[in-house]
């Protein structure tokens, strides 16, 4: 899991730590399509941290909307384990989904070889992403 768990490990800490108030922390993982049943009429929001190969510094994070962006994975379709979770959101608009705000935190990945633990990079900073995580659900519009 090494880097690309980020994500996993963001939520299994603000369950663990009581940081769920007013909101809900969901693991999607590898299953990107579970996505979907969380795109109601009710769901004012989603953050998503994941992950992401944008070029910079291992640790480095950056905020951004889906429409800021374009995915640059060589996938040939959709699956339930694809993991892109741009063409999730893309299939959601296609079907009429209600699509609430969402926002990506997107983490640069210092390894992604096989492996339990967080590299360096990412571990000195986790209580950063934890933060930034959170006030970005709390945060109005």
């Amino acid at each position: 899991m090494a880097d690309d768990g980020i994500g996993l490990r963001i939520v299994e800490h603000l369950a663990r730590r009581g940081l769920e108030q007013g909101f809900e922390a969901v693991a999607i993982a590898d299953e990107g399509t579970r996505l979907l049943f969380y795109l109601t009429e009710s769901t004012e929001k989603v953050v998503i941290v994941d992950a992401v190969d944008m070029g910079l510094a291992p640790g480095e994070y950056r905020l951004f909307k889906p429409a800021d962006v374009v995915s640059r994975k060589k996938t040939p379709g959709l699956t339930t384990h694809e993991g892109d979770i741009l063409k999730v959101l893309e299939l959601a608009a296609g079907l009429g989904c209600p699509m609430p705000a969402v926002t990506i935190l997107g983490i640069q990945p210092g390894n992604l070889e096989p492996g339990l633990e967080l590299s360096p990079a990412l571990e000195s900073r986790f209580e950063t992403y934890l933060g930034a995580a959170v006030e970005e659900v709390r945060r109005n519009g």
